[in-house]
């Protein structure tokens, strides 16, 4: 029934509203069941909008979780966690999600393995354990870097998370680039570096950030010689898990000469272990973040929205 001016009542609204939004008719059977235009639909639907009789809520959480259902599925990974962001700051929001992930995951008597990486350490920052893990021991899956940030400091990162875990650690002092290969045959035959190098094949867990292309990365750019530089480019690189680079379809970058000058965990070893965690975000890491994948380097993804919605982007390529 149509008011005196001509329009439809509220009555009129609603129900257009039930059978579009409820019953799931077309606009082009609404059109014929009620004797009007399809285009008078369409008006007839956006005036319901506008006068407030329907509103329409995106359940982002939901939308989340089908996110991270879609990518774990995808790609064969035991969880995807998703998180909404609700400002621009989605490192924090990682982190926040990653030391909660950590929080209940990590168990007395596991070996865990740490990496390195900018959203690894907020994210160790972030955890605030209840209970001790008195037997439970952290490990640095690499040597360090120099005199860079608190991020590239593995022994540090292991510190600061077997302190919030209450629990015991290794450290690995040792640069993770060296100059000569006779330098890393001699380290890898110390007995203190040996004890943590032999737990990379027992570790229950290991957290790791994903790098982004090395093109990108100030980190690597300063301590790397040009030739393995130029040379991780032409191949394709287009991220690193503790310093092991791979290409987009997750197959690991072929440099013998590269591989020994490197004291870290193998992307093998990774592979082999129980439960690897990858803690990253962000568009420039969507590559990486899907060669990690790809490549079965992690079997949990912790990441955001944004970077999902673009993962998912590039899954429907």
């Amino acid at each position: 029934m149509k008011s005196p001016k001509g329009k439809r009542s509220d009555l009129d609204l609603v129900r257009i509203c039930k059978m579009y939004y409820l019953e799931n008719y077309t606009q082009e059977k609404i059109a014929k069941l009620l004797g009007i235009s399809r285009p008078q639909v369409s008006r007839l639907l956006s005036e319901a909008r506008n006068r407030g009789l329907v509103e329409i809520r995106i359940r982002e959480d939901e939308l989340s979780s089908d996110l991270g259902s879609r990518i774990s599925r995808f790609y064969g990974l035991k969880e995807v966690v998703v998180v909404d962001l609700s400002g621009d700051d989605y490192l924090d929001a990682i982190a926040k999600a990653g030391a909660a992930y950590l929080e209940k995951s990590i168990r007395d008597g596991m070996v865990v393995g740490v990496s390195w990486g900018r959203t690894l350490a907020r994210t160790v920052e972030y955890i605030v354990a209840s209970k001790g893990l008195t037997n439970t021991l952290f490990v640095p899956l690499l040597g360090g870097v120099g005199q860079l940030r608190l991020e590239y400091q593995v022994n540090a990162l292991v510190e600061k998370i077997s302190d919030a875990f209450g629990s015991a650690r290794y450290y690995l002092h040792a640069p993770a680039f060296l100059e000569d290969p006779k330098t890393l045959e001699h380290l890898l035959n110390n007995e203190s570096v040996r004890i943590i190098t032999n737990l990379w094949n027992r570790l229950n867990l290991a957290v790791v950030g994903i790098g982004e292309p090395i093109s990108l990365s100030n980190a690597f750019r300063s301590v790397l010689p040009d030739d393995f530089v130029s040379t991780l480019i032409s191949q394709g690189a287009v991220g690193d898990i503790a310093a092991r680079f791979f290409r987009e379809d997750g197959s690991p970058c072929e440099l013998d000469d590269y591989q020994r000058h490197i004291l870290g965990v193998t992307l093998e070893q990774l592979k082999n272990t129980p439960c690897v965690i990858g803690i990253a975000g962000g568009k420039e890491k969507v590559k990486a973040i899907c060669g990690a994948m790809r490549g079965k380097y992690i079997k949990v993804l912790i990441t955001d929205s944004k970077t999902a919605r673009e993962i998912v982007r590039v899954m429907e390529q």
